[in-house]
């Protein structure tokens, strides 16, 4: 199967209600369609590693380029891979103190992990590589 990172630029700033939106529906198309994977989002910035079959991920990630809401799409890694990395698909969002996101099935506060639960995932390379992008591309 196919595993697509990318890195794209937010046209317009997102509230807690876009993002809760674009996990409704990204929940939904991902489980019709076999698709798992993780989507991160933080001050107007996406990243997000897609897998499953081939043909699927590579018209998904057609489709998300095309995607008003973002500029500036980037693949920054593009292989093939014998097992998901993500079983389950998630979202990580950094979001404002109080916010319901943390609720949603799939939330996932990425940002917040640290020492225990880093290790947690150390074997897996999509993991570490949004790990790196979590401290080097998305600062605090």
């Amino acid at each position: 199967m196919l595993s697509v990172a990318y890195v794209s630029v937010a046209t317009t700033p997102m509230s807690a209600e876009d993002i809760e939106g674009i996990l409704a529906i990204s929940r939904l198309n991902n489980a019709r369609d076999g698709i798992t994977g993780m989507l991160l989002y933080h001050r107007g910035r996406f990243v997000q590693i897609v897998e499953g079959d081939d043909e699927i991920v590579l018209k998904r990630v057609a489709a998300i380029a095309a995607d008003p809401r973002h500029r500036d799409v980037h693949t920054m890694r593009q292989k093939q891979i014998w097992a998901r990395q993500f079983p389950q698909w998630t979202m990580g969002f950094r979001a404002a103190a109080g916010d319901s996101l943390e609720l949603l099935d799939g939330f996932e506060d990425f940002f917040a992990r640290s020492g225990r639960t880093r290790l947690e995932h150390a074997d897996n390379e999509a993991q570490q590589f949004l790990e790196w992008l979590g401290e080097y591309w998305l600062p605090a």
